[in-house]
């Protein structure tokens, strides 16, 4: 991540009659408890007719709970941001609350009916000393996890998410920067793209703090470049998603249409078009982020 200054006003696009207007950086965010509830929404009306419809069950759950833990949190206390660094630098010290998160999150679990082996790695967590839970945390979130922590990755995930996700929701759009690449409050790479109906801006989506904001659109999101850009879909899907694919730097990043989609909810709808994934997979191409809910290496299947 590279501090790009101060966000100054909004970018210009033409409309479609050709006038001039305003692309604001950040979209609204729109609150720790709505993110999660649409999320568990959106996982359980895509289950019932998807091949991994039980997973998405257990997402839908997930989430719901994570909302609960968003809601229980105690408020973030506010502090003056220091221009040129992220309000919430997901790369620096953890915040000791997000131990609360998963404590909350255990204890909103207790009574959910999730798989064996889920319960297993909640049970195994509640084991963990707190010198070893912040372990599992930094290790995910710098993206090196060990075998012993996959299965325990989609719940340490979620802690974060929402503690994350609810101090995100309390910071004034005034105060973030620009960037120059990742997320503008917490550094963290982007999740997938969501390209708006009529306007067709394209706002990228932070898998950690739900935080969204503008990037041009027909250009790779790592290398900046548009001279090798293509898009994939597979064949016969309907659905709201293809892939931006740059020969240049051998990345992707999956683009969202709301237009194709209006119900679409960006963490969910990635987890539902793996397909998609696997397909650029096979093409060469690396996923430019990483979704929490997706659970991958060795011992993904135990999580």
């Amino acid at each position: 991540m590279t501090p790009g200054g101060p966000a100054g006003p909004p970018e210009t696009f033409l409309t479609p009659g050709g006038e001039l207007g305003e692309v604001p950086y950040l979209r609204p965010h729109p609150g720790a408890g709505p993110v999660f509830a649409r999320r568990a929404a959106r996982f359980e009306a895509l289950a019932p007719s998807h091949a991994a419809g039980d997973y998405l069950s257990l997402l839908a759950r997930l989430a719901a709970a994570q909302r609960t833990v968003a809601e229980r949190l105690r408020p973030t206390a506010p502090t003056t941001p220091v221009a040129g660094t992220l309000p919430l630098d997901s790369a620096g010290p953890l915040p000791q609350a997000w131990r609360e998160a998963l404590g909350l999150l255990c204890e909103a679990l207790s009574g959910v009916l999730v798989p064996p082996q889920a319960r297993a790695a909640l049970e195994r967590l509640a084991r963990l000393s707190d010198l070893d839970l912040d372990g599992v945390a930094e290790r995910l979130l710098a993206g090196r996890p060990t075998p012993l922590d996959v299965p325990l990755a989609l719940f340490v995930g979620a802690a974060l998410q929402a503690w994350f996700t609810r101090a995100a929701a309390g910071l004034p759009a005034g105060s973030i920067d620009r960037v120059e690449e990742g997320c503008p409050v917490c550094g963290a790479s982007p999740v997938a793209g969501v390209v708006l109906g009529d306007d067709k801006l394209r706002y990228l989506v932070c898998g950690l703090c739900a935080t969204s904001w503008h990037h041009t659109r027909v250009q790779c999101v790592l290398c900046r470049s548009a001279e090798s850009v293509a898009y994939l879909s597979v064949d016969g899907d309907a659905g709201p998603a293809r892939a931006e694919t740059c020969d240049g730097c051998q990345a992707y990043l999956k683009l969202l249409y709301l237009e194709r989609g209006p119900q679409l909810e960006p963490l969910a709808d990635d987890v539902a078009t793996l397909a998609l994934d696997l397909l650029v997979g096979e093409r060469g191409y690396r996923r430019l982020g990483q979704n929490p809910y997706l659970v991958v290496g060795e011992g993904a299947a135990e999580a």
